[in-house]
């Protein structure tokens, strides 16, 4: 238990001694020095950022941000006017084929933000805190590649992942289990959305994380120690 409760902890020692390394850019520092929440700490007490990319693919060394979008549980309870969503000016790297998914255009690209804005304005809301996505690959590795991080560098924020927490609560089901995020929400009787908007994404995500809350924990206490470890 003593070492669960420390993840945080060794997450933060991390962030601080990359932050002293050569590796860590010096506009980046600031953020890898913020406090990070207690592994101790209820969630009813933090603010969760739910976040979502559109990208030209999946793969962090060859694709790119088309557009951010979020919306943060705040007391246990999604507020809307936390939420965000912007496009980022990377029209250059558009394909045809995520055109056609997610039916970003180059002109609304042309109109977003540039691409190190956009990544410092996202880091401005979300290091030090607690984020959660539904497949933590794509947006971790993806604000690497922003930054030009090497893929084993620290990310100064807790992330708890949807799909890993599914995977977990449906591991001793018989059949292979759909883990992609409509599947879920189809399962849990959650209303069907739009999908390929990362702010619609987010707040889907957002709701399929409460309801796995509430079929794990009811109305006991959840504690942020407990649902990292679901989550990793």
């Amino acid at each position: 238990m003593l070492k669960l409760l420390d993840v945080t902890k060794r997450l933060e020692h991390k962030c601080h001694k990359f932050a002293d390394s050569k590796k860590c850019p010096n506009e980046l520092k600031s953020y890898y020095f913020k406090e990070l929440p207690s592994a101790s700490s209820l969630l009813k007490d933090l603010e969760i950022i739910s976040l979502d990319f559109e990208t030209t693919g999946i793969n962090p060394k060859e694709d790119y941000i088309l557009s951010m979008g979020g919306i943060s549980i705040v007391k246990g309870v999604i507020d809307f006017q936390t939420s965000f969503h912007y496009y980022v000016n990377n029209s250059k790297y558009i394909k045809k084929d995520s055109a056609v998914i997610n039916q970003i255009t180059p002109e609304q690209l042309q109109q977003g933000k540039d691409p190190k804005v956009a990544i410092k304005d996202l880091l401005d809301k979300i290091s030090g805190k607690v984020v959660l996505v539904h497949c933590q690959f794509i947006e971790t590795n993806f604000i690497k590649q922003a930054l030009n991080l090497k893929p084993r560098a620290p990310l100064p924020f807790i992330v708890l992942d949807t799909m890993n927490i599914e995977r977990k609560l449906t591991e001793h089901s018989s059949g292979k289990q759909d883990l992609r995020l409509s599947a879920i929400r189809q399962k849990r009787g959650l209303p069907e959305y739009d999908a390929h908007n990362a702010l619609v994404d987010s707040l889907a995500t957002a709701e399929v994380f409460l309801s796995q809350l509430k079929d794990v924990y009811g109305n006991k206490p959840k504690y942020l120690s407990q649902v990292y470890k679901r989550s990793h």
